[in-house]
């Protein structure tokens, strides 16, 4: 299962002509390049979001899963499978002597190694992170940073005797007037 087309993929390379006797590489190992990238990106799918495959709901396969997200997942997922594939075409091009292929190449795998590694929640030197900025669109259950403070709390004073954090919705192990161990 890839996530794009020859057609996208081709675009990428504005003086490429695709339909024509002379046309060099040929649509078929465009498609393999884009399978290539489509196979590693599904294994990292299936590695990270395995629980989410595994469900509620049960999915059968990777295939099944992405079809299950929302149209905002599918995009990344295109956009990461279109410009690693268009890296490996761009690097046969410039085989064939097609000016200027080399550089946007390079300035393709540039994109496409920082998507993939969000997609793969490592850094730029490969380590993992706990978590990637892609997550969320894929299993909604998954922890994500959040701009609220980490730490909250009941002020005390300014809280009635019976109040304790769970009843406004804070998971603080202590409150003020909770009495722990007694």
């Amino acid at each position: 299962m890839s996530y794009t087309t020859v057609a996208n993929v081709a675009g990428m390379f504005p003086t490429f002509q695709r339909g024509i006797t002379q046309q060099k590489p040929s649509d078929a190992l465009i498609q393999q390049y884009i399978d290539d990238v489509a196979s590693e990106m599904n294994a990292i799918i299936d590695r990270r979001f395995a629980e989410a495959i595994a469900g509620p709901p049960t999915y059968d396969d990777v295939a099944d899963f992405v079809a299950s997200i929302g149209i905002d997942g599918q995009n990344i997922l295109e956009k990461i499978n279109r410009y690693g594939a268009a890296v490996q075409l761009g690097e046969t091009l410039a085989t064939f002597g097609v000016p200027g292929a080399r550089d946007l190449a390079k300035s393709f795998a540039v994109v496409y190694e920082d998507m993939f590694n969000d997609l793969d929640a490592r850094d730029a030197r490969g380590k993992p992170l706990a978590a990637g900025p892609y997550d969320r669109l894929f299993d909604p259950q998954t922890r994500t940073e959040t701009p609220r403070p980490g730490l909250q709390g009941i002020a005390g004073g300014d809280q009635p005797d019976d109040q304790t954090p769970m009843d406004i919705g804070l998971s603080n192990v202590f409150g003020k007037f909770d009495k722990r161990g007694t």
